[in-house]
C-alpha cells in the first residue's frame, strides 16, 4: 500500500496542468514604456523556448491590463530557484514595476476533461470568471460542466463545430472558488455577430433535448438550479494575445 502510494503521489507531483497568471496594470501613459521594458527584460532574463504568453484585456474595467501566463507548471516548478534570480529581481525593480499602477498574481489548473475542443491556434478570446458561492459543491459543478461537453459534441451546426472552450478553476482561492471559462475566437472578435454562423439545423434537437436523452428530464432540472444557484458574480471580458510580447511563439 505504501509503495502504491509513493506511485500516485510522484506521479500527480509530475503533471503539468497550472497556470500561473500575472495580471499587471500600467500606470495612465505608460503602458508604451512598460511594453518596451518587458521586451528587454523577457530578451535579457527568459529563453525563447519558455511557454509565457502575454494577452491585452480589451474590455471591462481592466481594459489596457495584461495577463503574463506561464503555462504547463507543475507544483514541483514552486520549488525551483532561479540560478539568476538576484539579478532577475533587481532587474524587475529597476525597469518593471515602475511602471505599474497595480499587479496581482494567481495560480489556475487546466481540466482538459472539461474543456470542449480547446484551441492553441486562436489570438481572440471571450473570458468569463464565475466567482462560486462560498461552500458550493466544486464536484457537482465538475459534473455538469463535464455532461456539456458530452452533450456539445452530439450537437450539430457550424456554430458547434467552431465552439472552444478551455475550463479553469483558481487554486488557493479560500472558501470562495473561482472558476474561468476561455472561449477561443478563430475567427476573430467578428465571430460574436449574431448568427455569424448561420442558422443551425431546422428540426434538430436542442442542447436541452440531447441532454435529456442521456441524462434524463430530472437531472436536467437539478442541472439548471445549480447552475442558477452557485454563482455569486460573474464578469465577461475580451482578450487578444500579443505575439510581440510572448515567448515560444
Amino acid at each position: 500500500m505504501i509503495f502504491l502510494m509513493i506511485i500516485t503521489v510522484a506521479s500527480y507531483a509530475q503533471k503539468t496542468d497550472l497556470q500561473t497568471v500575472n495580471t499587471v496594470t500600467p500606470k495612465m501613459g505608460q503602458k508604451m514604456a512598460f511594453e518596451a521594458a518587458y521586451k528587454a527584460h523577457t530578451a535579457k532574463f527568459h529563453k525563447t523556448t519558455e511557454n509565457v504568453n502575454v494577452y491585452e484585456i480589451m474590455s471591462g474595467p481592466n481594459a489596457g491590463s495584461y495577463h503574463i501566463v506561464m503555462s504547463g507548471r507543475s507544483y514541483a516548478d514552486f520549488d525551483k530557484e532561479r540560478p539568476d534570480a538576484t539579478a532577475h529581481s533587481q532587474d524587475l525593480d529597476k525597469s518593471f514595476f515602475p511602471y505599474f499602477e497595480q499587479t496581482n498574481n494567481a495560480t489556475y489548473r487546466y481540466y482538459d476533461s472539461l474543456s470542449y475542443k480547446p484551441d492553441p491556434k486562436a489570438e481572440k478570446f471571450v473570458v468569463t470568471v464565475r466567482y462560486m458561492k462560498q461552500g458550493v459543491n466544486m464536484a457537482d459543478y465538475r459534473k455538469e460542466s463535464a455532461r456539456n461537453v458530452k452533450v456539445g459534441k452530439l450537437m450539430k451546426g457550424v456554430f458547434w463545430d467552431n465552439l472552444s472552450n478551455v475550463y479553469y478553476e483558481k487554486i488557493w482561492s479560500g472558501t470562495s472558488p473561482v472558476q474561468i471559462t476561455i472561449r477561443a475566437l478563430k475567427d476573430g472578435f467578428k465571430s460574436l455577430e449574431p448568427n455569424y454562423y448561420g442558422a443551425g439545423p431546422t428540426g434538430g434537437p436542442s442542447f436541452r433535448d440531447e441532454y435529456a436523452k442521456l441524462f434524463g428530464h430530472s437531472d436536467w432540472d437539478t442541472r439548471v438550479k445549480l447552475l442558477d444557484t452557485a454563482t455569486e458574480k460573474t464578469e465577461v471580458y475580451i482578450m487578444r494575445l500579443r505575439k510581440d510580447l510572448s515567448t515560444g511563439q
